[in-house]
C-alpha cells in the first residue's frame, strides 16, 4: 500500500526518474547500434518496426515509441497517420486512436511541428510548456514529455519517430537527442532503400510486360490482317440476294476488327512508352488545349475544371501527355456513373517551391482529382500494375494507368496517388523543368 504523500510509482516497464542520465545514455547508444543493424539489413519496415521501437523505447525509459507517416497535400499541408507503435506494460496503446489517423497537422494545431520537422528539427520538451493549441491531443494520451525526430527518405520527409513519457523522467539531454536522431536517419535510409527496390521491381515488371505486350500486339495484328483480308474477300464475292446480308455481317466483323486494332494500339503504346518526340512546352497551355477532347471523353454528366498558375516549362511528348490525361479522365468518368467533377490543376510542384524555374531542381505539378467514391485502400498498391483492372466486366484492359505510369516515368517524372481518405481519387504528377541538360529526345523504355 503506498505511503500517503509519497510520489506516485511509475508504471511497470518505465524507468524511474532517479535513473542516472549516464546509464540511460549508454543504454540508448547500445539500443541504437542494434537498431541500426536491423534497419541496415534486408528486412522491410513492417518487419523491423516492432523490434526497433521496442529497443529504443525500453532503452530511453519512455512509455511509448512510434512512427507516423506523412502525406503531403497539394496545398503544402501534411496529413499524419500512426503506422507502428510500442508501449510499455500498462500503457494504453494509441495505434487505433482515430484522432491519429489522417490528422491534418495545421487544422489540429500542430503547425509549429510541421514547420520544425520539415526543417529537420526535433520536437522536444515538457507538454506543460508547449503551446496551448498542441496540448489537448497530447494530454488526452497522458503524455508528460516527449521527443519527436523527423524521418527523411532522401530529401523528402517520410514521417516522424516519437517517444512519449507518461511518467516523470529526467529531461532529454542533447546527447540522447543526437543519438536518437541517428536512429531516425537510419530508418529513413531503410525506407529509401525499400522504395528504390520497389521501383526497380516495378520497372522490371513493366519492362518485361512491355516486351510481352509488344510481341502479343505484333502477333495479334498479323491475325487481324488475315481476318480483315477474309472480310474484304467475303464482301467482294457477294452477289445476288445474299449481298445485303453479307454487308450486314461484314459491318459487324469490321466493327470487331476495329476494336481488335484499338486493343493492338493500346498494347503497342504500353510497350513503347518513351516513343515519340519530347518537346519543351508550357504544361498549363497544353492541358488547356486538350480540354475539348477531354470534355468529349468525360461526357456531359461530368464537369471538367482547369486551374493553372505559372510553372516551369517541361519536356514531354504532347501526344503521350494527352494520352495520360485521357486515361485519368476516363477512369474518373467511369468511377462516377451518376455524374461528378474532375479538376485539373497545373502549377509549380510545392516540393520544389523557391527553386529557380529554369534550374535543375524545379518541377511542375499536375494534379487530377475527382469527387467520386475514391480508391479502396486494398487496391492502392496495385493501381499501376499492368492488366490490373476493376472494370473487366465492362471491357477494361488494365492498361490505362500502367501506360500513364510508364509515360510519365519515361520522361523523368513521377505519378502517384494522393493521400487516402476523404472523397474522390487524387493523382499527383510531377515533371522536371525543361533545362539544357534535358534538351534531348526521350528514348523508349525497354
Amino acid at each position: 500500500m503506498p505511503v500517503a504523500g509519497a510520489p506516485p510509482s511509475p508504471p511497470p516497464g518505465a524507468v524511474p526518474a532517479t535513473t542516472p542520465p549516464r546509464d540511460r545514455r549508454e543504454a540508448v547508444v547500445a539500443a541504437v547500434a542494434t537498431a541500426v543493424g536491423l534497419m541496415a539489413g534486408t528486412l522491410p519496415a513492417r518487419d523491423f518496426a516492432a523490434p526497433v521501437l521496442r529497443l529504443l523505447g525500453e532503452a530511453s525509459g519512455v512509455s511509448r515509441a512510434y512512427l507516423f507517416d506523412f502525406q503531403r497535400k497539394a496545398d503544402g499541408r501534411h496529413l499524419v497517420t500512426q503506422r507502428y507503435e510500442w508501449t510499455a506494460p500498462h500503457i494504453s496503446p494509441q495505434i487505433d486512436n482515430p484522432d491519429l489517423q489522417g490528422l491534418d497537422m495545421i487544422d489540429a494545431g500542430f503547425g509549429r511541428w510541421q514547420e520544425m520537422l520539415l526543417r529537420g528539427e526535433p520536437i522536444v520538451g515538457e507538454i506543460a510548456e508547449f503551446p496551448v493549441s498542441e496540448r489537448p491531443i497530447l494530454e488526452a494520451q497522458q503524455i508528460l514529455s516527449l521527443l519527436v525526430q523527423p524521418v527523411f527518405a532522401g530529401t523528402r520527409i517520410h514521417g516522424m519517430i516519437g517517444f512519449d513519457a507518461c511518467s516523470p523522467r529526467e529531461p532529454w539531454d542533447g546527447f540522447e537527442i543526437s543519438v536518437l536522431r541517428i536512429a531516425a536517419q537510419a530508418w529513413g535510409a531503410a525506407l529509401l532503400r525499400e522504395e528504390h527496390d520497389a521501383q526497380l521491381r516495378h520497372m522490371q515488371r513493366m519492362e518485361a510486360m512491355g516486351r510481352m505486350a509488344g510481341g502479343v500486339a505484333h502477333d495479334f495484328n498479323n491475325v487481324l490482317s488475315v481476318v480483315g483480308g477474309a472480310v474484304e474477300a467475303l464482301q467482294g464475292d457477294a452477289a445476288g440476294p445474299a449481298t445485303a446480308g453479307n454487308d450486314r455481317y461484314g459491318r459487324i466483323l469490321r466493327h470487331a476488327l476495329d476494336q481488335g486494332r484499338g486493343l493492338t494500339r493500346r498494347l503497342l503504346d504500353f510497350s513503347r512508352p518513351g516513343g515519340g518526340q519530347a518537346q519543351e512546352l508550357d504544361l498549363g497551355e497544353m492541358v488547356a488545349s486538350a480540354l475539348p477532347l477531354l470534355r468529349q471523353a468525360a461526357g456531359s454528366h461530368v464537369r471538367l475544371e482547369l486551374r493553372r498558375t505559372a510553372a516551369p516549362r517541361v519536356r514531354i511528348d504532347p501526344v503521350q501527355c494527352e494520352q495520360v490525361l485521357l486515361n485519368l479522365v476516363i477512369n474518373a468518368r467511369d468511377a462516377m456513373p451518376n455524374g461528378g467533377r474532375v479538376r485539373l490543376e497545373v502549377g509549380p510542384d510545392p516540393a520544389t517551391a523557391g527553386a529557380d524555374p529554369k534550374g535543375a531542381g524545379a518541377r511542375t505539378s499536375l494534379r487530377v482529382t475527382d469527387n467520386g467514391p475514391g480508391i479502396p485502400p486494398a487496391l492502392r498498391e496495385q493501381i499501376f500494375e499492368p492488366f490490373f483492372t476493376t472494370k473487366a466486366e465492362r471491357g477494361g484492359t488494365g492498361l490505362g494507368l500502367s501506360t500513364a505510369y510508364a509515360i510519365i516515368t519515361a520522361h523523368g517524372g513521377t505519378i502517384r496517388l494522393g493521400p487516402a481518405g476523404g472523397v474522390g481519387a487524387e493523382f499527383l504528377i510531377s515533371l522536371p523543368s525543361a533545362g539544357p541538360a534535358r534538351a534531348r529526345r526521350v528514348r523508349a523504355a525497354g
